[in-house]
This record gives structure tokens, C-alpha cells and sequence, in this order.
């Protein structure tokens, strides 16, 4: 199963496109509905982030419900760090009473990567464990206590995945055990390494992965050489040498832009890539659209729907 979009499922040969939109730092939602509008037509949904990097902001199932009044399909993100299990089951009813359809598992940034480092760290349910009981929530609609709501709820369940830092097989053997959890679909941690994914990649197909699940490789459009440093602060990120070089020595200030649309290219060859997430950390929001129209993602969307 894909993400459920209320056009319809998507087609299995559909390359996906999803990015980032990340919630104010404000009570007001109006840039973030403004951003919204700014995507629509260039992605097939945006994903919510929850307090991104440990940062308090504006409540993703808030934001979710501005987002789909413009026309915009949102995936909410669930992070472990923030929330206790009733907590979750809440934030699940209320998603479901609102008609969002995909949702995203994370444990979370630490919290000491914040502007709050003090701030007491829940993780009362292990990423495994949720995707497993969040699955008996859709397919039998029971809460986690085991009491059955008078009506089942449509989500499809999203997780994020790393690519470096682990032996391939460790990181493709929790891959799996999440599929076998209930996964629907999957992003990647930022790519930038070809190699990298290509191993990986290489694992997951081996075992079948690729069409168990939808596996979507996110990406990080750099504005110039000072972003690639502020990037490698985020846990978890492998830049390569060579895409600083590259950003120090262009004299075009889209040189990060030609970058990520190369990137997508590369990444659409790797058999079992089904979709890319643009991810936009470090005010990169403006960058979106013009990734997805150098890298021709808007003109194949367009042909798909025959506009």
C-alpha cells in the first residue's frame, strides 16, 4: 500500500513526490497554510513535521486541518519523544475525525539538539511497537486497550528510516521488522551518497522489501557551502566532500538547486525508489518547487493528469 490521497490511490508505477512543511513557531497558521498553497501543484501531499529538531511549534494535527482546507493532502508525523500513549491515541481520533489519511512514525530529535535541552523526554512506546498497535487501531479499529471503536479508521503508516551509521544488515533488519509490523510506507534519512543508498537499496531488494513496502528517498536542497555545515549538525547526516567543493566553486547561486534535481535523477534509476521527499530544513522552503520543476517532476505530474 501507498499514501492515500483523496483523488485516489496512487498508481504503482506513480513516483511520489512529498516535502516538508514545517509548522510556525506562532499561534498563527497563516504561513503555514501560505506555504501550502505555494506547493499545491508540485507535490502529492506535504508532511507535517512535529516540532522539528526539538523545537516547539505549532501542532501538526492543527496544522493538518488548515492544510487540507486549501486543497493540500497532509501527512501527520508522530514523534515518541513529545507524546505518552494516550496522548497518541488522541492525536489518532482527532486525525481520523478531521479525514487525514497518512500519518508518520519517528522516534524524534533529542531533545537536547533544541532550543529546550532540559525538557523531560517521554519515549513511553518504542517506533516498532506503535506502528504494530497503530495497525491493529486501522485494521481491527481497537485502541490500544482493546476497545473496539464503532467504526475503523483509514491511515496509511509512514516511518523514517537511516541509511548510514550501522552495518547494512542491521539497518535492512529493522526495516524489515517494521514492514512485518505494519509499515505501509517509508522515507529515508537525508541522502546525498549514492553509494550508500545503493547498498542499501541493494539489501532491501534482496529480500523483497521494494514491493512489500513504498520506499522514499528524502533529500535536502543546500542553498551553499554554509549549509552543508549547518546540515552536518542534524544527527544521523553524511554529506560527501565533494558536494561542498562543488558549492564553493560555482558561481551560480542555484548550483544547490542543480545538485538535488541531479540527485532526483539518480535516485528515480534505483529500482525500488517509488517517490522522493524534499525536505527543506535551514529555510530552504522556497527551494521546493523549483527542485521539482528542474528535476521535470511537474511536467510528468502534469502528463499523468493530463493537464
Amino acid at each position: 500500500m501507498t499514501l492515500s490521497l483523496e483523488k485516489g490511490r496512487l498508481s504503482d508505477d506513480r513516483f511520489i513526490v512529498t516535502a516538508e512543511l514545517i509548522p510556525p513557531r506562532s499561534w498563527n497558521p497563516q504561513p503555514l497554510v501560505e506555504q501550502a498553497v505555494r506547493y499545491r501543484g508540485n507535490v502529492d501531499a506535504v508532511d507535517l513535521s512535529d516540532n522539528l529538531l526539538a523545537i516547539a511549534r505549532m501542532s501538526p494535527v492543527v496544522g493538518a486541518f488548515f492544510v487540507r482546507q486549501v486543497g493540500v493532502e497532509p501527512i501527520v508525523q508522530i514523534n515518541l519523544r513529545d507524546r505518552n500513549r494516550m496522548g497518541i491515541q488522541s492525536d489518532l481520533m482527532g486525525l481520523a475525525a478531521m479525514g487525514v489519511k497518512n500519518i508518520t512514525i519517528l522516534g524524534g530529535y533529542p531533545a537536547k539538539v533544541g532550543t529546550e535541552p532540559e525538557a523531560k523526554e517521554v519515549y513511553d512506546l518504542q517506533t516498532m511497537e506503535l506502528v504494530s498497535r497503530v495497525r491493529r487501531f486501522v485494521d481491527e479499529g481497537r485502541l490500544f486497550d482493546g476497545t473496539l471503536m464503532e467504526e475503523k479508521p483509514i491511515f496509511t503508516i509512514g516511518t523514517v528510516e537511516n541509511i548510514a551509521g550501522k552495518p547494512i544488515k542491521e539497518l535492512i533488519d529493522r526495516l524489515e521488522a517494521k514492514a512485518e509490523g505494519g509499515t505501509d510506507f517509508v522515507r529515508t534519512q537525508l541522502v546525498f551518497d549514492m553509494d550508500l543508498i545503493g547498498e542499501w537499496m541493494e539489501e532491501a531488494r534482496r529480500r523483497g522489501l521494494h514491493k512489500r513496502i513504498t520506499i522514499m528517498a528524502s533529500i535536502l536542497p543546500l542553498r551553499d557551502a554554509a549549509h552543508v555545515d549547518t546540515a552536518l549538525r542534524i544527527p544521523g547526516i553524511v554529506i560527501p566532500d565533494a558536494f561542498k567543493k562543488r558549492l564553493v566553486q560555482s558561481e551560480s547561486q542555484e548550483e544547490g538547486l542543480s545538485l538535488a534535481a541531479e540527485l532526483i535523477g539518480k535516485l528515480r534509476q534505483i529500482e525500488g525508489i517509488k517517490g522522493i521527499h524534499i525536505r527543506p530544513i535551514g529555510g530552504a522552503e522556497n527551494s521546493v518547487n523549483k527542485v521539482v520543476q528542474l528535476a521535470g517532476l511537474k511536467d510528468a505530474r502534469a502528463a499523468e493528469i493530463g493537464a
